[in-house]
């Protein structure tokens, strides 16, 4: 009979470290999730920054008085400065397949609008302005994705 309060102790003693250990998971997980999320956030909220900076680049290029041959070369340069393509590889890797893609279209329609530029057109060419609503267009459905993704349905402006 003195192997019951042994066995008792044990098991008293594996039940609080097992509680113990679950408690602990529970919370790295909560954790980890609130990391997880904090780091989208500041990812989503850099790559519409240089969607934002590269799209004004682009119109003070136009704007500018540039010598023709120098053109190209500042319009990409404008394109390329504010690091979307490095961000973009970023929401790759930690951001779900909508938010990719959404990501994707907003920037080629950028794209679309520096090959246009560097072509020679100007900021009153019909085709400047139906990419100019496109690119308004998909960073409106960009962002509608990245706050459903962040736990935020409703758009702000819809408040």
């Amino acid at each position: 009979m003195e192997w019951i309060p042994l066995v008792s102790t044990a098991l008293g003693a594996a039940i609080g470290v097992g509680s113990t250990l679950l408690a602990d998971r529970a919370r790295w997980r909560r954790d980890r999730a609130g990391q997880d999320l904090d780091v989208r956030r500041q990812l989503y909220a850099d790559y519409t920054a240089a969607l934002s900076r590269i799209r004004t680049a682009l119109n003070e290029c136009v704007r500018e008085d540039i010598p023709a041959a120098e053109r190209p070369r500042r319009i990409r340069e404008a394109f390329t400065t504010p690091g979307a393509y490095e961000i973009r590889h970023q929401l790759a890797i930690v951001a779900p397949p909508e938010i990719v893609d959404a990501a994707r279209s907003a920037f080629v329609v950028l794209r679309d609008t520096r090959d246009l530029l560097v072509a020679g057109a100007s900021v009153d060419n019909a085709a400047y302005a139906e990419l100019e609503e496109r690119f308004d267009a998909a960073v409106a459905a960009l962002r509608t994705v990245m706050r459903l993704d962040l736990g935020a349905a409703k758009s702000i402006a819809e408040r």
